[in-house]
């Protein structure tokens, strides 16, 4: 319900791949819960929890995941240099779906003629 509708965008792999690529994350929790527990903080030595300015979701009271680095003094907030969301990503994957879905096409085809040629199987009636 906090994710929105039809998110992730992403796999998990890519996720986990994009935010590992970011120069200053050490590690990342596959499957983390959604919020953040005094046990999950001390088991895993957490020292800062991050977050920033853009949010995609309007949880920033009681429900707040933060609450509890926000009580201990861990909790930092970034200013967000860009305004990248989800709902953003989503229009721009949206706008263009038949660009992608195309392409897709095209790759899946050069596959599937490549895959034959190799094993020597004839073309497709």
């Amino acid at each position: 319900q906090h994710r929105g509708l039809n998110y992730p965008i992403m796999n998990m792999q890519e996720r986990v791949l994009s935010v590992l690529g970011c120069r200053y994350v050490d590690d990342v929790l596959l499957d983390a819960p959604w919020q953040v527990t005094r046990e999950m903080i001390a088991t895993l030595r957490i020292s800062v929890v991050v977050r920033g300015t853009i949010c995609d979701t309007d949880v920033r009271d009681a429900d707040d995941p933060h609450n509890i680095p926000k009580e201990m003094g861990i909790q930092v907030e970034l200013d967000s240099e860009e305004s990248l969301s989800l709902a953003v990503i989503a229009q721009r994957l949206h706008e263009r779906r038949s660009d992608l879905f195309e392409r897709h096409r095209k790759k899946a085809t050069q596959e599937d003629d490549w895959y034959r040629r190799k094993h020597g199987l004839s073309s497709r009636s």
